[in-house]
């Protein structure tokens, strides 16, 4: 992720294999995580640890980037937040996969990284999904620390 621009990508694109949508912001969160330690790009993107574990600090201005832009949409359903890949947000999410692997050399295996994450946790929840070892070692580190 070498610009900002670039930083939204893996929001649109793991909330698009995952059926376009992810029940609750912990389980995204997490989802997050796991990609930027599976994608190597720890340097590029940084989580900060806070009390359910690694957090994208950016998380809620992006998400509403991309509700401004009408690809994604928030439900509040009690107490959970389910996000919603509008028509335009797969639209959008399939022309970056097909754009990007033709122009980036590098975004093979970062698309592999997510669809792996989708297939292992895409019916998990997020509590389930905290309890996993990437996750469990960012907890292990002071809190509001970079992780």
């Amino acid at each position: 992720m070498k610009d900002e621009e670039a930083k939204n990508h893996p929001h649109l694109l793991m909330l698009d294999e995952f059926d376009g949508e992810i029940d609750g912001e912990l389980k995204y969160q997490k989802v997050l995580y796991k990609y930027r330690v599976n994608a190597l790009e720890e340097e590029d993107w940084g989580f900060t640890r806070e009390r359910w574990g690694p957090t994208d600090p950016g998380f809620t201005e992006i998400m509403q980037s991309l509700d401004d832009l009408d690809l994604t949409e928030l439900d509040k359903d009690d107490r959970i937040h389910i996000f919603w890949l509008t028509e335009g947000g797969k639209e959008v999410a399939g022309g970056l996969k097909r754009g990007l692997s033709k122009l980036d050399p590098g975004f093979k295996p970062r698309i592999q990284t997510i669809l792996g994450i989708a297939e292992s946790d895409k019916d998990r929840p997020g509590s389930d999904i905290v309890g996993d070892e990437v996750i469990q070692e960012a907890k292990e580190e002071t809190e509001q620390s970079q992780v």
